[in-house]
């Protein structure tokens, strides 16, 4: 059964993070440019305002400073007061470009795509920035770059071109953290909804959140769906496996664009959710840079 964790609405509730070492999970309000973090065992809840859209953050080596893909760059952002200082800008960003989902891979390096705010013209990059805090342009040519996941093995690089309604994968190598040719992994058009954030849980299924969808849904790695979850809104975001044994799957929502009758009809939108599950998922990979360096 799927129960609200934390009660919205949130404008654009994304990427959700499980950090072990607090016992917290946080998530992001693009929209607002808010970090949000949510204490199980206490039920309690903090806001860090960052003061631009924040696509994405990640943890560090520091428990109390994380990562993030901002608007206008790569920045370390205080988890208590809610300081930042950039890395780097957005590499020839544009006003109406920003950074979107992302995720770090189990050796440190934090990957994040862009996006235009229109999701109408093609001009989305996937970013990698490494622990000597460098970046480079990994793949471009994306509507609206999103959900992030590594397969078990490390052999695939799993990424979401919700537009397209794509999940593209590449053919990933762990250790240089290069990839080959993306392919087509998932024509999600048979499905309701829009693909968006995705994770990987010990067997090995891909979890997709279904924009639009109002459901959650996880396949093999030849494709087929196993499970469907429906979720109380009709925007869920993305997830996370978090709590104790990381069996407890998060999920969140939003209401960016949801007109007054949809939000009467869907009064739990905006939230984030919560399911136990039977398979955990891996704990988050933390990036590898020294936090405040530049």
């Amino acid at each position: 059964m799927i129960d609200v964790a934390v009660a919205g609405p949130a404008i654009l509730g994304e990427g959700p993070v499980w950090d072990a070492r607090r016992g917290e999970l946080l998530w992001v309000d693009i929209a607002a440019g808010a970090v949000n973090a949510y204490t199980p065992e206490t039920g309690a809840t903090r806001r860090i305002e960052l003061g631009e859209n924040v696509g994405c953050v990640a943890l560090t080596r520091d428990a109390g400073t994380l990562v993030g893909a901002l608007r206008s760059g790569w920045y370390w952002v205080d988890l208590e007061g809610g300081t930042k200082k950039q890395i780097a800008p957005l590499p020839d960003g544009a006003a109406n470009q920003r950074f979107n989902d992302g995720a770090v891979d189990a050796a440190g390096r934090f990957w994040a795509g862009t996006l235009e705010d229109g999701e109408e013209n093609p001009v989305g990059r996937l970013f990698q920035l490494d622990p000597d805090l460098r970046h480079r342009i990994v793949d471009s040519g994306f509507l609206c770059s999103n959900g992030l996941a590594w397969s078990l093995d490390e052999r695939w690089l799993y990424f979401v071109d919700s537009r397209r309604d794509a999940i593209f994968r590449y053919p990933y190598d762990a250790q240089t953290g290069q990839v080959g040719d993306r392919e087509l992994f998932l024509d999600t058009t048979p499905f309701r909804g829009i693909p968006d954030g995705i994770e990987i849980d010990l067997d090995g299924l891909l979890w997709c959140a279904f924009w639009d969808g109002a459901q959650v849904l996880a396949f093999d790695d030849t494709g087929t769906p196993r499970i469907e979850l429906p979720v109380p809104a009709p925007r869920p975001t993305s997830i996370a496996f978090g709590g104790s044994d990381l069996g407890t799957l998060f999920i969140t929502s939003a209401t960016h664009g949801l007109p007054a009758d949809t939000l009467a009809e869907w009064p739990q939108a905006g939230s984030v959710f919560q399911v136990e599950r039977a398979t955990p998922g891996r704990p988050a990979n933390v990036f590898g840079g020294t936090p405040w360096a530049s």
